[in-house]
């Protein structure tokens, strides 16, 4: 049975990686004709913060948020740029990384997660390792890491 790529999600995250990622799965999607799903994740951690915190924490959310908006606009319109005839959309997620990639990925019916193997989250994957080994440990799809 030959396999058919026709949707693909792309985890970003601003950095290097996330980049070279992307431009490969832009490749790909070029040669399989598909739709690209440019993602990425905004981790909370509301259980984590005294509720004393809940002012600041509130207004350093706003500013990730924001800073995520802003790549995910600047990397769509440089996608539409180089790549018009792709179909490309974006999309802001929040919670775990890794598990949000892969409950979209699933609930949407993605063919395929294309990631990048290291992010800019060091100390997350010192306690929990990386995003992509837990979005490949966990996809129902197949996950195409990126170094």
């Amino acid at each position: 049975m030959e396999a058919t790529i026709k949707k693909m999600l792309v985890a970003i995250d601003g950095s290097e990686t996330a980049t070279k990622a992307l431009n490969y799965a832009l490749q790909l999607a070029e040669k399989c004709s598909a739709e690209v799903q440019i993602v990425s994740v905004l981790q909370t951690i509301d259980s984590m913060m005294p509720p004393s915190s809940g002012m600041i924490y509130a207004s350093l959310l706003y500013d990730m948020e924001k800073s995520i908006e802003m790549i995910l606009s600047d990397t769509l319109k440089r996608v539409k740029e180089t790549k018009p005839a792709l179909k490309v959309s974006t999309r802001l997620l929040k919670g775990r990384p890794a598990d949000e990639i892969v409950q979209i990925a699933k609930e949407e019916g993605f063919d395929i997660i294309v990631i990048g193997s290291r992010g800019l989250s060091n100390v997350e994957e010192f306690f929990l390792g990386s995003v992509s080994d837990r979005v490949a440990d966990k996809a129902s799809c197949p996950v195409l890491i990126v170094k």
